[in-house]
């Protein structure tokens, strides 16, 4: 079946098509085979005017049992109910979480070239229509994707985003593959309200942390800032070392002092003269309904 904005089912079928829709329709999507009940849609988004805040995981659980109940279905022990007659866990599985925080800067143009040598494990950035995104262009859909977009731009309809002050967001779209691989797939993962912020926290850190300085390239050991060096004037380091010390040199740089030799260098952050961008993260959660 579909169900409207409005909560009227549009319309049910008995075939079984793919009941995906995008996180922008404003209608939901749900199936059933006699044992099973799928559901598809950005239930934060359903039957608000837009989605510039939303729910938390726990909350988006309880909105879908709550749709469900006004469209007259038993929702006794919905995403925590167990099979009977196994020890096995049943009850409700997630096969897609998208996790956001809105974030108001005075720079969006120089906030995304920033980020655009950043990269999330290892993924690297694309340019996107609004901003860098990481990972749309990989053929594995169900694992892991990212992107940053001006949300001002998108929700007045503008083709370009702000090159000055807007309300930038991060999103993170997780999918079946990783949520299953991090035991994340199952609502009872979810139950700690901290959880969400601890994965999200993940993904943002390596986009939003401090630009390496100047000055700090003084305290790097010398054998570890002659490789840095090296990185900053764009030369290809790993074809003039071993993988394995290409790796070690990577992981002290990075850890130690905020260096990504993995990604190409960013010239403006190493200048002396640097602009300041001002981040200031805004809240994206509504109460629930």
């Amino acid at each position: 079946m579909k169900v409207s904005a409005d909560g009227e089912i549009e319309w049910e079928s008995g075939s079984w098509e793919s009941i995906r829709c995008p996180s922008s329709d404003t209608s939901i999507r749900a199936k059933c085979d006699g044992q099973w009940l799928y559901f598809s849609g950005n239930i934060g988004r359903f039957q608000q005017a837009d989605n510039f805040k939303g729910l938390t995981v726990m909350q988006c659980v309880e909105r879908w049992a709550k749709v469900l109940r006004d469209l007259g279905y038993d929702t006794t022990g919905f995403g925590t109910r167990s099979r009977v007659g196994t020890p096995a866990e049943c009850g409700t599985y997630l096969g897609r979480i998208d996790l956001a925080g809105n974030l108001e800067t005075d720079n969006y143009a120089a906030l995304c070239t920033s980020a655009m040598s950043r990269r999330i494990g290892q993924r690297l950035p694309k340019e996107g229509k609004y901003g860098p995104t990481w990972g749309y262009d990989s053929k594995r859909g169900n694992w892991m994707k990212a992107k940053m977009y001006d949300k001002t731009a998108e929700m007045e309809g503008r083709r370009t985003p702000a090159h000055g002050a807007t309300v930038a967001r991060f999103e993170v779209q997780l999918g079946s593959e990783w949520l299953k691989q991090n035991a994340m797939d199952k609502v009872s993962a979810w139950k700690d309200g901290s959880m969400g912020t601890i994965i999200y926290g993940r993904f943002a850190d390596q986009v939003f942390r401090d630009q390496v300085e100047t000055i700090r390239w003084k305290e790097i050991p010398i054998k570890l800032r002659t490789w840095a060096v090296l990185w900053r004037d764009g030369e290809n380091i790993r074809s003039q070392m071993s993988k394995s010390a290409y790796y070690r040199v990577r992981k002290s740089l990075l850890e130690d002092h905020g260096i990504d030799i993995g990604v190409p260098c960013n010239v403006q952050s190493l200048t002396h003269k640097v602009q300041t961008v001002t981040v200031r993260p805004i809240s994206a959660l509504r109460e629930a309904a």
